[in-house]
């Protein structure tokens, strides 16, 4: 950056570095090493909307439409920081995980009744269950 100060530079550094969340911000800079390693085996140098558009097409066939959204996130957040590249303005990328996720229904975890719960304390044999109980 011509004719900012080094100290300057320094604390912008400092300062964007700790712009991802504590706790998951390994998880955010893995899923950006794992797009820039994708995009040097493509030869890619500029971040276009066509280019995020072909990377989430490939990934599409990997995740499902939850995760693409939480991966989106992710590489909007890093590529921002590292890049200075906003994608949220990249209509035809959202319209595309929009139609990823149309029909897409969530699998709907099993939980157990107050009343099996309270029959299997009671009737389970504690020589095989104590543990669990």
């Amino acid at each position: 950056m011509f004719g900012t100060p080094p100290d300057i530079i320094l604390a912008a550094r400092e300062a964007t570095a700790n712009l991802l969340p504590s706790k998951s911000k390994k998880i955010y800079e893995k899923a950006y090493a794992d797009f820039m390693q994708w995009c040097d085996r493509k030869g890619v140098s500029n971040y276009t909307e066509n280019v995020l558009l072909t990377h989430f097409s490939e990934v599409s066939e990997i995740y499902k439409a939850s995760s693409l959204w939480s991966y989106y996130s992710k590489i909007k957040s890093t590529l921002l920081i590292h890049r200075n590249v906003d994608i949220s303005k990249f209509s035809s990328l959202i319209a595309f995980l929009k139609a990823k996720s149309c029909g897409y229904k969530p699998k709907q975890s099993k939980i157990l009744s107050r009343e099996q719960v309270l029959k299997f304390i009671s009737e389970a044999p504690d020589d095989i269950y104590l543990m669990i109980k």
